[in-house]
C-alpha cells in the first residue's frame, strides 16, 4: 500500500509537467507505402507539429498524388456498420464516414485531423508510381476495441509477416479467417483473404468480430495504466533494493502480464526507439528463490534505434500467461520528467506495440510556477524521517559500551531547510494552502507550525465535504519551553526570581508590585534603574534554567509557553550531518519523571538532548536521503545514554519558509 507521503505527494501539478515532458520523447516514425487506386491504410502513429497540435490531413498527405482520404468517424469506433459482407471501396461514402479530398469546390471535407490507431482509406490518382509517406508522430500503446457482431475495419503493428491463420487462428470462431477482407487497390474492391496470404504491418482489414472480444494477437498484453497508453513509473517512493552487494540497485518496480494463447512458444522483446534524455534504464527483476528479495536480470535494451531489440528473458509457454517485473532506475539530477519509447515484440507471428515507459525524478509537490525541466532546489523544503534505533548504552557494564538491543525502536523526526539552507528541528506541521476564490489562481502550499495560524489557510484533503489540513507529528520528543523575558514575562517579576539578579533589595520590590499600587517613589526608582533593568532582562535566559533547576516546585508564575521549531546546526544533503539539541526542563509537560498531581514528583530531572543526522555520500533516489543516527541523552542516568541506528530521511514538500516558526 502506498505511504500517506506517497498520496500527498502525488499532485496535479507533477501531472502537468510530466506530460510537458513526454510528448517530443513519446513520437516514433511509420513509413507508409501507397499504390495507385485505393489503399487501406492502419496509422499507428498520431501526427503532431512542434507545439503538440494534431496535424491537418493536407499537412500529412502532402503529396499532390494523394486525392482523398476517409477514415470511419471516432464516435462510430473501429466499425463500419457492415452486418454483412463488404463490397467495394464506394461503400464509405455514408454519414459514419470523414472525408478529406484535395479538391474540394463542395466545402464537404469534414476529416480535420489526422488521429493515431485509426484506419483510413486513401485514394491515390491513377498511373502514380508506388511512394512512400513518411508520418512521425506520438506514440502510444493500443489496444483494439471491438465492436460485436460487425465487421471492424482494423490493422496491426507486427513483428514480421505472419499469415492471417497464424494471427487469427488463435482467437478460434471470434475472427474467422473465412470472413477477413483486405482492399484491392486496382479494382477498389474488398475481397476474403486466404489463411496462407501473408499479414501486412500498417494495413487495414475489415474482420468480423463474432460477440465481445478483446483480441490483440497470439500473444496479449496488459499492465497497469494500460489505458492511459504508457507504462508509468511516476516517481520514486515505493522504490525497492534488488540485487546486494556491489550490484545492489534501488529499482522502481511494475509488472506486464504476457497471455499466450498461439501454439508455439513466445519471447517478448524490448527494442529502445527514443529517448528524452539520459538516466532512466529499466531492468529485469525476478523474485529470490529462497527468499523474499529480489534479484536482478539483464538490462532492457539500451541502444537507441530500431533492430537492436533485446529479449527479456521470459518464454512464455503456449496457452500459458507469464508475469514480468521490470525495475526503473533513475539516473538524472535534473526536475525534468523521463519518457524511453520501445517496441514491444511479442512472438515472430504477434504483433508488436509501441510502449512508452515514463518516470519522474521526484514525486514533491512543486509550487505552480515551476516549469518543468527547471531544476528546484534538491534539499530546501520538508523531510519526514523514520529512525531505527538498534544501539543503546549499557549501563551494567563498566565503561558503559555501546551495545546492539534486543529489539528496535522506531523513532520519527521531522526537519525543515529554507532556501539558505537553515535546518530547524519540529515536532509537528500541517501541510495546507493558501485560499483562493477563482480557480483560475492556483492556491500556493504552505507549511504551518503555529496552530494559531491555520484558520488564515484551507486544508489540501476534503473530509465529510469540508477541506482539511494533513497534520504529520513525532511522538518521539518535544519541543523545548520559551525562556525569553516577554514568553516569562510573569516569572521575571516574581521577586523570588528577581532575587537572583543583581538589582538591589528596594528595586526588586518596587519591579514585582503591582504597576496599579507603586508609589511615587517606586516609580522614581524603577525609572532612574532602567540601565540597570536592561542588563538585567539581558541575563534572563540564562538564569531561567538554573532557577527552575534550584526550585523544589514549580513556580506559579512559570509559563506554559513552547517553542515550534528548534534551529539546527549544519545541513541536508549528500555526505552532510545536522545535529539539534533542546532541553527538557524540571517542570517540562513532557519530562517523564515529572507528576504533575504527585507530591513525591513535582519535579523531574533537567534533561538535554542531542540528535545527530549523518547522510550517506552517495544516495541512490532522489528526495530521499539515508544515513546513521545518534542521539545522547544526559540527565535520565547518572552517565550519558546513547542511542545509535540508521535513518531514511524523505522530502514530502518543497516550501521553504514556516507559517508561524520563531
Amino acid at each position: 500500500m502506498k505511504s500517506l507521503f506517497h498520496l500527498l505527494t502525488r499532485s496535479l501539478i507533477v501531472g502537468v509537467l510530466s506530460l510537458a515532458g513526454f510528448t517530443h520523447a513519446q513520437s516514433a516514425t511509420q513509413s507508409v507505402t501507397l499504390t495507385a487506386g485505393w489503399n487501406a491504410v492502419w496509422l499507428e502513429v498520431e501526427p503532431v507539429d512542434n507545439a503538440g497540435q494534431t496535424r491537418a490531413p493536407q499537412d500529412v498527405f502532402s503529396n499532390p498524388a494523394i486525392l482523398m482520404a476517409a477514415s470511419p468517424k471516432p464516435l462510430a469506433g473501429l466499425a463500419e456498420f457492415f452486418a454483412e459482407d463488404p463490397d467495394s471501396i464506394g461503400t464509405f461514402n455514408q454519414d459514419e464516414w470523414q472525408q478529406w479530398k484535395r479538391t474540394d469546390p463542395s466545402g464537404g471535407n469534414d476529416l480535420a485531423a489526422i488521429s493515431g490507431n485509426r484506419p483510413y482509406l486513401i485514394q491515390v490518382a491513377p498511373g502514380t508510381a508506388n511512394f512512400t509517406v513518411t508520418v512521425t508522430g506520438k506514440a502510444v500503446f493500443f489496444r483494439p476495441t471491438w465492436n460485436p457482431d460487425r465487421y471492424n475495419l482494423v490493422g496491426f503493428g507486427l513483428q514480421g509477416t505472419p499469415t492471417f491463420d497464424q494471427f487469427f487462428g488463435p482467437s478460434g470462431t471470434k475472427h474467422a479467417v473465412s470472413k477477413i477482407f483486405s482492399l484491392n487497390a486496382a479494382t477498389g474492391n474488398w475481397q476474403r483473404v486466404t489463411g496462407t496470404a501473408a499479414m501486412t504491418s500498417g494495413q487495414a482489414y475489415w474482420v468480423f468480430c463474432s460477440g465481445p472480444s478483446s483480441y490483440m494477437g497470439p500473444v496479449s498484453v496488459s499492465f497497469d495504466s494500460a489505458s492511459n497508453g504508457k507504462l508509468g513509473f511516476g516517481g520514486p517512493s515505493d522504490v525497492v533494493t534488488v540485487g546486494s552487494g556491489v550490484d545492489k540497485l534501488e529499482l522502481d518496480l511494475e509488472e506486464i502480464v504476457f497471455s499466450n494463447l498461439g501454439t508455439t512458444s513466445a519471447t517478448p522483446q524490448l527494442d529502445l526507439i527514443s529517448t528524452s534524455g539520459s538516466g532512466l534504464a529499466l531492468h529485469v527483476v525476478r523474485p529470490a528463490a529462497n527468499s523474499l528479495a529480489y534479484e536482478r536480470g539483464n538490462q532492457v535494451d539500451s541502444a537507441l534505434g530500431a533492430g537492436s531489440s533485446a529479449s527479456l528473458g521470459e518464454t512464455i509457454a503456449t496457452l500459458k500467461t507469464s508475469t514480468l517485473s521490470l525495475g526503473a532506475l533513475r539516473g538524472w539530477n535534473d526536475d525534468a520528467p523521463r519518457t524511453n519509447l520501445y517496441r514491444l515484440n511479442t512472438s515472430p507471428t504477434g504483433a508488436s506495440f509501441w510502449l512508452p515507459v515514463t518516470a519522474i525524478r521526484s514525486e514533491v509537490q512543486q509550487n505552480s510556477g515551476v516549469v518543468a525541466g527547471v531544476p528546484a532546489s534538491t534539499v530546501t523544503g520538508l523531510w519526514v524521517g523514520e529512525v531505527i534505533a538498534d544501539s543503546v548504552t549499557s549501563i551494567v557494564e563498566d565503561g558503559s559500551p555501546i551495545r546492539k538491543s534486543a529489539g528496535t525502536a522506531p523513532v520519527r523526526v521531522i526537519l525543515h531547510s529554507d532556501a539558505n539552507g537553515q535546518v530547524r528541528l519540529l515536532s509537528q506541521v500541517t501541510i495546507m494552502q493558501t485560499k483562493t476564490a477563482d480557480p483560475e489562481i492556483a492556491p500556493l502550499p504552505v507549511l504551518v507550525v503555529d496552530p494559531a495560524k491555520i484558520p488564515f489557510f484551507e486544508g489540501v484533503k476534503e473530509r465529510n465535504g469540508k477541506k482539511v489540513g494533513v497534520r504529520l507529528d513525532s511522538i518521539a520528543y518535544d519541543m523545548p519551553r520559551k525562556l525569553d523575558s516577554v514568553s516569562q514575562q510573569s516569572l521575571i517579576n516574581d521577586p523570588k526570581f528577581l532575587a537572583l539578579t543583581n538589582l538591589s533589595a528596594a528595586l526588586q520590590i518596587a519591579l514585582a508590585k503591582d504597576p496599579s499600587i507603586r508609589t511615587t517613589a517606586d516609580n522614581n526608582l524603577i525609572s532612574s534603574s532602567t540601565a540597570a533593568i536592561n542588563a538585567a532582562k539581558a541575563t534572563i535566559p540564562s538564569l531561567l534554567p538554573g532557577y527552575l533547576l534550584s526550585s523544589s516546585i514549580r513556580p506559579s508564575k512559570l509559563t506554559e509557553a513552547y517553542q515550534l521549531s528548534i534551529s539546527a546546526n549544519g545541513s541536508i544533503g549528500m555526505g552532510q550531518s545536522v545535529t539539534a539539541a533542546f532541553n527538557l526542563d524540571p517542570f517540562h509537560r513532557s519530562n517523564p519523571f515529572r507528576h504533575a498531581y504527585h507530591q513525591n514528583l513535582p519535579k523531574g530531572p533537567d534533561i538535554n538532548r542531542t540528535m545527530t543526522f549523518t547522510f550517506d555520500s552517495e544516495q541512490a533516489v532522489s528526495d530521499r536521503l539515508k544515513g546513521t543516527f545518534s542521539e545522547t541523552l544526559h540527565g535520565l542516568i547518572k552517565t550519558d545514554l546513547t542511542l545509535t541506528g540508521r535513518v531514511e530521511f524523505r522530502r514530502v514538500s518543497p516550501v521553504a519558509t514556516l507559517e508561524g516558526a520563531q
